[in-house]
């Protein structure tokens, strides 16, 4: 099979890509001429490269480009997505990503590709419905929850005009190696293995965390699965507080002792339950995850080591 992946150069992309190369698949990935190989730099001789704009260039220019660089492709990943932590969740760059989507959709549609998966996210979902099912209400309460929830639906009713099978993946909290180091993970393992004081919250939350590699094995996974359409959830479906997560981390690197919980005060408006029901993922896919919390970590934390 011939793999399409759009932002492949990313924190889940990359993921992506390797899960379907391990499948045997031929992977184009379309990245940014400017975009790090880094994630991918041991594989990267391994797939064919296409640079190209999706949410700068002119809608037109970026489907008639998807339209040449998409021919002979069975399904295509799009991954890509404006995602600069600390600034994306209220970024006018997520409406160019939305024009930019369906500037993509329309240039898979015309070079002949039937099947494609599309990711959103979990901050689509309304948060106080407790487990939260693909068929549950929608709530998004940000700017980049409500573009990515208005391309789903401007761009099913695109793939169903145009032929095109479109599933919707949902990713919930990912960790592993490359993550960004402002993120709780990185910045929590970081500052313990440079023997700081890691300054946390109370740590209450109850999240739904999935090793970044799992999440792109389950992506592929809805990718290679013919006939699977619509918002699958990608998660763990195990909750897990955000206390435990830390405290994982601490005693794996034998810090408990400078984990300060409380530092840093609680948001009010930080829903306290965010956990994915992944029944549909399970019985279309069989996906399984090949890391557990403590595995998943663990392996985080001997990557960061690693690349300190």
């Amino acid at each position: 099979m011939i793999a399409l992946v759009t932002g492949g150069t990313g924190f889940i992309g990359s993921q992506v890509v390797r899960a379907l190369l391990a499948g045997g698949h031929d992977v184009r990935v379309v990245a940014r001429g400017a975009s790090s190989h880094a994630r991918l730099v041991d594989v990267e001789s391994k797939l064919r490269w296409i640079g190209a704009e999706l949410f700068e260039a002119p809608p037109a220019d970026v489907t008639k480009a998807a339209a040449q660089y998409a021919k002979g492709v069975d399904v295509a990943v799009h991954c890509a997505w404006y995602a600069v932590p600390g600034k994306y969740l209220e970024a006018n760059e997520n409406l160019g990503c939305v024009t930019g989507t369906l500037a993509l959709l329309a240039g898979l549609a015309d070079a002949g590709v039937k099947r494609a998966v599309f990711t959103g996210t979990c901050f689509e979902y309304d948060f106080d419905r407790g487990w939260l099912q693909e068929h549950g209400p929608i709530a998004p309460g940000s700017l980049y929850a409500a573009a990515k929830a208005s391309t789903r639906t401007l761009a099913e009713a695109v793939a169903r005009a145009r032929g095109v099978e479109l599933a919707w993946a949902r990713p919930f909290y990912q960790y592993g190696p490359h993550e960004d180091a402002r993120r709780l993970v990185p910045y929590v393992i970081d500052t313990l293995l440079g023997g700081g004081e890691a300054g946390v919250t109370k740590g209450e939350q109850v999240r739904d965390f999935l090793h970044v590699a799992d999440v792109g094995t389950a992506i592929a996974a809805i990718a290679t699965t013919p006939g699977l359409v619509g918002p699958v959830n990608v998660g763990s479906g195990r909750p897990v507080t955000v206390r435990t997560i830390v405290e994982t981390i601490a005693r794996e690197l034998g810090a408990t002792d400078r984990v300060k919980f409380g530092a840093r005060p609680d948001n009010p408006t930080d829903p306290p339950f965010i956990c994915a029901d992944v029944r549909k993922l399970v019985a279309a896919t069989g996906f399984t995850p090949r890391y557990d919390l403590a595995s998943g970590l663990a392996d985080t934390i001997a990557w960061r080591r690693t690349a300190r």
